[in-house]
């Protein structure tokens, strides 16, 4: 990536980015907001040197050795323990580009990518003009940046940002997925507010993660999951309330155990 893809703005004031070196200054801040990586397409936004995390879950997500193994194992594992049957990825995938039709021919955030495979066929499909990956984590994104070096793509910007304070222009994405990951973030309210302010009128958004099966043979395990993780179990009004409230509108939920997918619309 060697010219800095136009959606991209200063995470604070929403100013216009101005490449200083590798450095990426604020012409409102007026100061250094963003540094780009010279090895690769990543554009680092997180400026603190270290990540403070609570919790076993969050800690995990910062883990080079998970980076390696999440999708092949560690992923399917726990949406198999959460949904009662073996994870069927093919599905997955296509409840999320059934979501993300509005998007066709735009630009779609891939929020929490981790080491990127749902980026990576929302890519291979080529029905957007551009995908992002964007995470917290850097072990998860330097996974990713390895992926995409090996396979010689070199269009798919690599963003590390706070997905409740993100460097994205307000109304300039056309598709957001968010997958397993909210249960993770710190502020799904605040992350709510953002996704809600980039995505344009009309925009496409899906995002999975677990939800409550009241009473179900899941409970107890939800109970553990929440007090050994730190990560959240949401009640599905809940969680569908956060969005709604944001601007995300006719939700519609698939559920399996206690994993949920939910998709809708900016309105």
């Amino acid at each position: 990536m060697t010219d800095l893809p136009p959606e991209l703005v200063c995470p604070t004031c929403l100013g216009e980015l101005r490449p200083a070196g590798l450095l990426l200054e604020c012409a409102g801040c007026r100061r250094a907001v963003g540094e780009r990586s010279p090895q690769g397409p990543l554009v680092d936004f997180i400026r603190e040197p270290q990540v403070a995390t609570r919790g076993l879950g969050p800690w995990l997500m910062h883990s080079r050795l998970l980076a390696r193994v999440y999708q092949r194992y560690w992923r399917p594992l726990f949406t198999a323990v959460a949904g009662g049957r073996p994870h069927d990825l093919a599905e997955e995938l296509e409840f999320v580009d059934r979501a993300l039709a509005p998007a066709a021919g735009g630009v779609v955030v891939d929020l929490s990518c981790g080491p990127g495979h749902a980026a990576l066929h929302l890519h291979r499909s080529r029905r957007h003009a551009r995908i992002y990956g964007v995470d917290w984590s850097l072990a998860m994104l330097r996974e990713f940046a390895a992926t995409l070096a090996r396979e010689g793509i070199d269009d798919l910007p690599l963003v590390r940002a706070d997905v409740a304070r993100l460097p994205l222009r307000s109304g300039s994405v056309d598709g957001i997925h968010a997958g397993a990951a909210l249960h993770v973030w710190p502020d799904p309210n605040a992350a709510a507010a953002e996704i809600g302010r980039v995505l344009r009128p009309g925009g496409g958004f899906i995002a999975s993660t677990f939800a409550h099966q009241e009473g179900g043979p899941l409970q107890l395990i939800e109970e553990v999951f929440e007090k050994v993780s730190d990560a959240r179990v949401f009640h599905e009004s809940e969680l569908l309330g956060i969005f709604d409230a944001h601007g995300i509108g006719d939700l519609e939920t698939y559920r399996r155990g206690s994993l949920i997918l939910f998709w809708g619309r900016r309105r």
